[in-house]
């Protein structure tokens, strides 16, 4: 809890969080009409009749750390009632910077948790909904809008079990994505069915977003049976970009007002030829359009949305193309922002940052990177980079990847992460940025945000 709450706020805080009605009618609300949600006219973003646009956050275990207490019992416990005042507190300071919408996971990390859980009527009411409308209800406090990722992606036979690892059972992503009959998919439709006219009405909510990333298994081989070398059978591209459609629909049956975004990541530097010719081979940059216009050009997908991070050049060969002379080029902000004029459908960069040297590699326990060999090449290349977001040479980092956001264009993008309270994150801030410890490049992303919304007309 925040040294600056005081009883009295808390108290406050709690009568609003545990006093409120729960339930379809309330968290419903009132019908809306587009002038209460995001739309697009002539390929610009607009809310309540004014431009928007911003360059914000990721809060993606705001429901999660909720939902976890919740699901083990600790609904009536001090640490349930200082992590409410912790997030209430976050999202203050978000509001407080200028920040007005978030990107958030509003299922489990591990849907083999949640699925029991949403399968049982009672358990849904008093865990999963409780969960979800105590969250939103705290981002209406602070007037903060989400970007809501369902997760869909989740709903598959695969899990972790103790003493074995990841195990695979008979549905795994390829039948999930590519078969609308197999069970996992109608799982998944009595999931969005639920979830969608429940919240629909909430001013809350931004924007839908179907999932995380499904487009980076599109295609994993070793073999042309697109087996992934983690053992899961794998979809291909054509099998998501039919899955972001059909899911997309699925979703405006219920609410035909908020737009929808697939949450599908950037593309891989050879996604195009692993689809085609099941090869490694970096695509051209008009190969990435191919890809693009599969997935979202005649797709019910409203936004064409990617994940995109920057890095040491020397250590960031997976997003990078070939160019014209077929010299290797970064399929950066300029070029997705080119994609999205020729298909006539406004850019989102769900998952923007400035990579840290351990996050490049994977590392994410790593505290220091600099005297690590592991990193001898990065940092040979570039003395002054950074392996954390609190190291003071972040700032240099952090400012490049915000001016290309800026010159760029994008109209929304979502830093990774702010206020992350997983272990990881609190050890080590390689990809958490959070008021108070990593204020210099907070200060970057504030500036960048006001700019862009002065470039861009926006309130």
């Amino acid at each position: 809890m925040q040294k600056s709450m005081t009883r009295a706020g808390l108290l406050a805080l709690c009568a609003l969080v545990f006093a409120a009605p729960s339930g379809p009618c309330q968290a419903a609300g009132r019908g809306l009409s587009k002038k209460d949600v995001l739309t697009i006219r002539d390929g610009k973003f607009f809310l309540e009749g004014k431009r928007f646009a911003e360059i914000s956050f990721n809060k993606f275990d705001l429901f999660w750390e909720i939902w976890q207490l919740l699901k083990d019992g600790k609904g009536d416990t001090q640490e349930y009632r200082d992590t409410i005042a912790s997030e209430d507190q976050a999202l203050h300071d978000l509001h407080e910077m200028g920040f007005h919408s978030i990107r958030m996971f509003a299922a489990p990390w591990g849907n083999w948790e949640f699925r029991p859980v949403f399968d049982d009527p009672v358990k849904r009411d008093t865990i999963f909904h409780k969960a979800m409308d105590t969250t939103l209800d705290l981002c209406d406090k602070n007037k903060i809008k989400v970007v809501y990722c369902l997760k869909s992606e989740g709903f598959t036979d695969t899990a972790i079990v103790p003493g074995k690892g990841w195990v695979y059972g008979p549905e795994q992503m390829r039948e999930l994505v590519s078969n609308p009959d197999s069970r996992g998919r109608q799982e998944l439709y009595r999931y969005i069915d639920d979830v969608v006219s429940r919240y629909k009405n909430r001013k809350t909510i931004l924007m839908w977003e179907i999932g995380n990333e499904l487009t980076l298994g599109a295609d994993v081989m070793p073999d042309q049976n697109n087996i992934a070398q983690s053992g899961e059978r794998m979809p291909n591209l054509a099998d998501v970009a039919h899955f972001f459609d059909d899911v997309a629909k699925r979703i405006k049956a219920n609410d035909p007002l908020h737009l929808v975004n697939s949450g599908g990541s950037g593309l891989r530097g050879c996604q195009w030829n692993q689809y085609t010719k099941h090869a490694w081979i970096r695509d051209t940059v008009d190969e990435q359009n191919k890809a693009l216009d599969l997935l979202y050009a005649k797709s019910a997908i409203d936004i064409i949305d990617v994940h995109y991070y920057t890095g040491n050049a020397s250590m960031n060969l997976e997003g990078t193309v070939k160019g014209k002379r077929g010299e290797e080029v970064p399929m950066n902000v300029a070029r997705y922002m080119d994609s999205s004029t020729r298909i006539g459908k406004p850019l989102m960069i769900g998952e923007a940052g400035a990579s840290a040297a351990p996050a490049i590699i994977g590392d994410w326990n790593l505290v220091h990177a600099r005297n690590n060999p592991k990193y001898k090449k990065l940092y040979e290349a570039t003395p002054d980079y950074f392996d954390t977001y609190a190291d003071p040479n972040a700032v240099k980092w952090v400012k490049i990847y915000c001016d290309e956001l800026v010159a760029g264009g994008a109209q929304l993008s979502y830093w990774w992460a702010y206020s992350s309270n997983r272990d990881v994150d609190a050890k080590n801030p390689i990809c958490d940025i959070k008021k108070g410890r990593t204020d210099p490049a907070l200060a970057v992303i504030i500036d960048a945000n006001k700019r862009l919304k002065a470039k861009l007309g926006a309130q």
